[in-house]
C-alpha cells in the first residue's frame, strides 16, 4: 500500500470565515482530522461526512511524550493509506506545531504540503484599529512568546534586542506573564510611555481590547480582569495609537 499524505493546515485566528480557500479544500478531501482545541467548530463543520475526528490536547506543547505520540499517530494513519489534515490555529509556523509535524512526517517518508493561516497577531490587532506597520510609525514588526518563564537565568528572549530592536512588538501569549514583560521592556529601553494594548480574543464575537502606556498596561489589565482574558495578544508600539481613528470591528 502506498502511503498517504498529509495537509498541515492553518485556520486562522477565531472568526472561522478566516479560512483560506485552499484550508478549506483540502480539510474537505482528509479522510482523518486532527484539529486543535481552539479550532472553531464551524471550520470543522467542512471536513468531509465519515471523516475521523481527533482532537490535540491543549497541553500538548508542554509535554514532548504527548507530542511524540500525536507525530506517530499522524504517520501511522498516513501510512496506512489515508489523508491526515492537521488542522491549527492561527498560523501552524508561528508558534504553533507546524514544524515539529512537518519534521516528523518528512523523516518517516510520508509527503506533506504546508497551508498557511492568518495568524492572530496580524488579524487581532487588524480587527483592533491597530496597523502593525504605518508610515512614519512603524516599518519593523517583531513577534515573541510570552508563554515561556521570563524570570529564568537563561531564556531564548533576547531582551535588549528586543525592547529596542523593532518598532511594532506583539507578544503571543503572554497576558500571564504581562508585568515581567513590562518590567523587561522598560527595563531594557523601551520607552514607558510607548503605547500599548492588549486584545483577548481577537476577531471574535467576544473580543475587547485594551489600550494604555507601556508602565501602566499590567496595572490596567489588572483591574479589568473581568474582560481581559485569554486568548490575548499585547502589542507594544506607536501604532496603537492609530485605533482610535481606525476601530471599526467593537462597538
Amino acid at each position: 500500500m502506498s502511503n498517504g499524505l498529509v495537509h498541515i493546515i492553518g485556520a486562522g485566528p477565531g472568526d472561522p470565515e478566516l479560512i483560506t480557500l485552499k484550508g478549506l479544500a483540502r480539510l474537505r478531501e482528509s479522510d482523518v482530522v486532527f484539529h486543535d482545541e481552539t479550532v472553531h467548530p464551524d471550520v470543522l463543520a467542512h471536513a468531509r461526512p465519515g471523516a475521523e475526528i481527533v482532537r490535540i490536547e491543549e497541553t500538548i506543547t508542554e509535554n514532548p511524550s504527548l507530542l511524540d505520540s500525536l507525530n506517530k499517530e499522524i504517520v501511522a494513519r498516513a501510512r496506512a493509506g489515508r489523508t491526515v489534515a492537521v488542522v491549527q490555529e492561527g498560523d501552524p509556523f508561528i508558534f504553533g506545531l507546524g514544524g515539529e509535524i512537518a519534521r516528523a512526517v518528512r523523516r518517516a517518508g510520508i509527503p506533506f504540503d504546508i497551508v498557511p493561516g492568518i495568524t492572530s497577531a496580524i488579524a487581532a490587532a487588524a480587527y483592533a484599529g491597530i496597523p502593525l506597520t504605518y508610515r512614519g510609525y512603524s516599518s519593523t514588526l517583531g513577534f515573541a512568546t510570552g508563554h515561556t518563564d521570563l524570570n529564568k537565568k537563561y531564556t531564548d528572549i533576547d531582551w535588549a534586542r528586543v525592547a529596542t530592536g523593532v518598532s511594532t512588538l506583539v507578544f503571543f501569549m503572554g497576558l500571564t506573564n504581562l508585568p515581567m514583560i513590562v518590567e523587561n521592556m522598560i527595563a531594557h529601553g523601551r520607552d514607558p510611555r510607548t503605547p500599548a494594548a492588549v486584545v483577548s480574543c481577537g476577531t471574535s464575537a467576544e473580543q475587547e481590547t485594551l489600550c494604555g502606556t507601556l508602565a501602566e498596561l499590567a496595572e490596567l489589565a489588572k483591574k479589568d480582569a473581568l474582560h481581559v482574558k485569554v486568548p490575548a495578544i499585547i502589542i507594544i508600539g506607536d501604532v496603537v495609537g492609530l485605533r482610535d481613528e481606525l476601530n471599526w470591528f467593537e462597538k
